[in-house]
């Protein structure tokens, strides 16, 4: 299975700031170093995680930065750069979702799902997804 890992999923596990999710994730990413799960993210979604981590939660960039390293050595993670701003453009016309997840749905793949806790991305009919906890 493929699946695109949003950034409030690496925030749960970085954070540790909801018990339950924490535990969903941790479970998700056994099966990503187990191969059982093919993750993909992308730099809109590190781009968002460094920004809440140094930005919004005042986290020494010394300390983000390691864990970014850390949590980007998970096996197998392929980190997708190509966007359709044009495509995204029409999503945020459309249905009112930030521009940055609108880019984030541009790049997922068919076959792909949207691994995330956000509920606006129910508003891009597109995008299959799916939850951490869908893997308990």
């Amino acid at each position: 299975m493929k699946i695109f890992i949003d950034t409030n999923v690496f925030l749960r596990f970085l954070l540790k700031d909801d018990p339950d999710s924490y535990e969903e994730v941790v479970k998700l990413f056994e099966l990503v170093e187990e191969g059982k799960v093919k993750p993909y993210t992308s730099n809109i979604v590190i781009l968002e995680i460094i920004y809440v981590l140094v930005k919004t939660l005042k986290i020494s960039r010394t300390e983000v930065l390691r864990d970014i390293q850390d949590l980007f050595s998970m096996r197998g993670l392929i980190i997708l750069e190509k966007t359709n701003t044009k495509e995204a453009l029409k999503i945020f016309k459309q249905t009112g979702v930030k521009f940055a997840d609108c880019l984030i749905a541009t790049q997922i793949k068919s076959g792909t799902q949207l691994c995330t806790y956000d509920k606006e991305f129910f508003k891009i009919r597109s995008v299959k997804l799916c939850k951490p906890g869908d893997f308990v």
